[in-house]
């Protein structure tokens, strides 16, 4: 199944009730960025992929800092 450039998005939702962060992706790229970083998927279907990782693993680049989020 090939998908163009658009439709490899990644949609990343978390909330302030849990630590966890649920990412979908349809990018081989970020898919295989987060198995290098010990990730496993927890559902995969059709070129798509789901991770949960803790929302303290994530982090956000600006131009003037990087973020830790939780």
């Amino acid at each position: 199944m090939s998908l163009s450039e658009q439709e490899k998005e990644t949609v990343i939702q978390f909330d302030e009730s849990t630590n966890l962060a649920t990412i979908y992706t349809a990018s081989w790229t970020v898919a295989r960025t987060l198995k290098k970083a010990g990730y496993q998927p927890i559902r995969r279907k059709d070129g798509a992929w789901w991770f949960q990782i803790p929302v303290t693993a994530m982090s956000i680049a600006g131009d003037k800092e990087t973020t830790t989020i939780g």
